[in-house]
């Protein structure tokens, strides 16, 4: 009998959805079968970095979120997309886009024993070629000023280290933040950044951020 998993290998393996969660039986301990980094700037975490499948990369911890047998393939696909883009509830189709802000719904098939394990990608330019710690980190201070409360950078950065998920840049990402906040945690970094925008309702005006700024335009996930 066919069976069908979600690859959880970012915010996904803590926040699967409202459509996604109350359809998992199991979730299978793994690693993803494709190398992945911060490499996409994402305009709903106030350009914030996220993780995606991307050479520079490695392969990282991850979960198979297996889901009830009564779900089929394109309804499988159908609310990974929709918990990806921001549509949960609305019941829209997954679309096979191909603009560079597209969410492509992938399979990998047999990944630890399941019929069709699925994953979400960008196309190529939507993607950062070259990633790099300090534009990352730059990219994430500012997201606190621009995205809602828990959905900024630096939240995302600490959401998928305590996961697990260590990706060839994230120490390094980790430790541009800090430096450019002045601070010892992400935690921390965090509350002061909040602190400052709350109190200014403006920009933060850090050297960094003049000095360097993000490769691309955030994407609009």
């Amino acid at each position: 009998m066919c069976n069908v998993g979600i690859l959880a290998y970012g915010s996904l393996i803590r926040d699967p959805g409202s459509e996604i969660e109350p359809l998992i039986v199991k979730r299978i301990p793994t690693q993803t079968p494709f190398s992945v980094e911060y490499a996409r700037l994402s305009i709903k975490r106030g350009g914030g970095a996220t993780v995606v499948p991307h050479p520079d990369g490695q392969t990282v911890k991850s979960e198979i979120l297996l889901l009830k047998q009564t779900v089929s393939l394109p309804i499988a696909k159908d609310i990974l997309w929709r918990r990806e883009t921001g549509n949960e509830g609305t019941g829209k189709r997954y679309p096979d886009g191909h603009s560079p802000n597209s969410v492509l719904v992938k399979d990998w098939p047999q990944l630890g024993g399941i019929s069709h394990v699925l994953y979400t990608d960008f196309p190529d330019a939507g993607k950062i070629a070259n990633p790099n710690p300090r534009q990352l980190a730059t990219a994430a201070v500012a997201s606190v000023s621009k995205a809602p409360a828990g959905k900024d950078g630096i939240s995302y950065l600490i959401q998928v280290s305590e996961s697990g998920v260590e990706t060839v840049l994230t120490s390094k990402y980790r430790v541009e933040i800090l430096r450019i906040a002045e601070v010892n945690t992400l935690e921390e970094a965090l509350e002061h950044l909040q602190r400052k925008t709350s109190s200014t309702s403006l920009d933060l005006p850090f050297d960094d951020q003049k000095r360097c700024q993000p490769l691309k335009q955030p994407g609009s996930i």
